[in-house]
């Protein structure tokens, strides 16, 4: 049996209740990791992924979380921690997309994208991270943005400007924590058959086909799509890998 490349790792996926972070999720558990993860309101999927990650015999935990709360993000953190003692490995996955003309755009629907896509992430990384330089972790941050961080698409500034903060967010902090060994990468994926477009993909499955048809590799992806490479970041086979835009689309915004 080969080795688990994740043993001995502890690892955080916000929004792991369905879609991506499911996938991660369940993928670095199967590498061996132990893993807590984060749910907004769903609490029967939850507790189907939390019965899955016991399935696999890992440590598990979840919490109910507001990520549009950002005040909330440190004490995550500490919430994790007080289970898990040491974390090794942080997803920011969680984030939510609305599609609103510029013009139409309230002051609260912008803060609440930026909320949950750029501010809960920043402050829960800022945490992690303090708990990584204090334990002398050299660990792994990914951050799940999205190619709609620099390919521009009509009605979508906010969200936009979210992810593409995001994946700036990467950049710094991998540039500012190389030193202690600590690696932060960005994961962006392409159109993917996620909860949050479910209305396309299952109730009009021929409109989820033309839109793949524009992607060269001829689909759109699914969630699993993205888990091999998350579990590559937070592996030691990624040691030398810091400040990388790991792009997952089919090839749709880079061919």
């Amino acid at each position: 049996m080969a080795e688990q490349r994740l043993s001995g790792k502890n690892a955080l996926i916000t929004g792991a209740s369905h879609g991506i972070g499911q996938a991660i999720a369940l993928a670095m558990a199967r590498e061996g990791a132990n893993v807590a993860f984060t749910y907004q309101r769903d609490e029967a999927a939850a507790a189907q992924v939390l019965g899955q990650l016991q399935e696999l015999g890992v440590k598990c935990q979840a919490f109910q979380v507001d990520a549009g709360e950002a005040s909330a993000a440190p004490q995550l953190a500490g919430r994790v921690l007080a289970g898990f003692d040491e974390l090794h490995v942080l997803v920011n996955n969680v984030g939510i997309t609305t599609r609103t003309g510029f013009l139409e755009t309230s002051v609260e629907d912008y803060h609440k994208v930026m909320n949950a896509n750029l501010r809960f992430p920043f402050f829960l990384t800022q945490a992690v991270i303090a708990h990584m330089l204090e334990r002398r972790i050299a660990g792994s941050v990914i951050n799940v943005s999205s190619i709609s961080a620099f390919k521009a698409i009509s009605q979508m500034a906010h969200y936009q400007s979210s992810k593409a903060g995001l994946s700036m967010l990467s950049k710094s902090l991998a540039y500012e924590f190389a030193a202690q060994g600590i690696r932060v990468n960005t994961l962006s994926p392409g159109l993917t058959a996620t909860q949050g477009n479910r209305n396309q993909w299952h109730n009009d499955p021929q409109l989820w086909r033309e839109r793949g048809k524009d992607i060269p590799l001829g689909r759109a992806g699914t969630p699993q799509d993205h888990a091999g490479a998350a579990v590559f970041l937070a592996s030691d086979e990624a040691s030398w890998v810091t400040g990388a835009d790991i792009v997952i689309d089919g090839g749709e915004a880079t061919l």
